[in-house]
This record gives C-alpha cells, sequence and structure tokens, in this order.
C-alpha cells in the first residue's frame, strides 16, 4: 500500500530502528526524572523537548522552510 520492500533484511532493519527509537525516548525520559527533583518537572521537561523534537523533525515543518539558524538542530533531533 505505502511501498514497503518485502526483504528480510528490510524487516529487521525496522525492528532494529523501531527498538532503538523506544529505548532512546525510555531512556530520555528515566534521565529527565533523574536530573529533577520529581516526576512532575521531568514531565513538563520531557514534553518540551518532544515538541521541539517533532517540531524540527520534518514532519511539521518540512527542512527545507526551518530557517537556516535552526538547520543543526534538523540534524541533531532523534526523531529526524
Amino acid at each position: 500500500m505505502i511501498g514497503f520492500e518485502w526483504t528480510a533484511a528490510k524487516f529487521f532493519w525496522y525492528l532494529f530502528f523501531t527498538f532503538f527509537s523506544q529505548l532512546y525516548f525510555t531512556f530520555f525520559g528515566m534521565m529527565a526524572v533523574a536530573a529533577t527533583t520529581n516526576q512532575h518537572i521531568a514531565a513538563i521537561i520531557a514534553v518540551a523537548f518532544y515538541a521541539l523534537w517533532n517540531l524540527f523533525s520534518g514532519f511539521i515543518v518540512p527542512r527545507t522552510r526551518i530557517p537556516v539558524w535552526w538547520r543543526w538542530y534538523y540534524w541533531a533531533c532523534p526523531v529526524a
């Protein structure tokens, strides 16, 4: 329907990427809780970072329309 390739290598690459993406966000949440005094402040900080990551990932604002001085963040963004 959307053009996925039906090969074992692509499937395992997908599993690898999905697993480590989930692992990254879990570890980021754990770091936010460890770096703050309680989980409520950690949730506020994490939401702010997740919003920035989603904004500059290329889904909301395409990479070509991101201002020049913010393009570095597109490449540093784990969601992109």
